[in-house]
């Protein structure tokens, strides 16, 4: 009996130093990076677009699959996940 294999529902993440400027409400914050955290985002970057790479983009779900990076600032940590466009 085949089972079906398990789907993460991020595709990586990695730790930060500080954001900057100093948040209270921004429009743009700098992420500073050191090198091994650079290296887990672009691992999780190419992962997620890796697995859009693998959807038929003539089809609804394909034209709608996108990637979220999502940056919380309290835990200085970036998560990168597949996310639907679609409403």
């Amino acid at each position: 009996m085949a089972t079906k294999p398990i789907v993460k529902k991020s595709c990586g993440s990695c730790d930060f130093r500080k954001p900057s400027p100093p948040v209270k409400k921004p429009e743009t914050i700098n992420v500073h990076l050191n090198f091994e955290d650079a290296l887990k985002l672009n691992a999780a970057i190419q992962e997620g677009v890796r697995r859009l790479n693998s959807y038929n983009r003539s089809t609804k779900k394909g034209k709608n699959a996108a990637l979220c990076l999502a940056v919380f600032l309290g835990k200085n940590r970036i998560t990168v996940t597949e996310v639907n466009l679609a409403p």
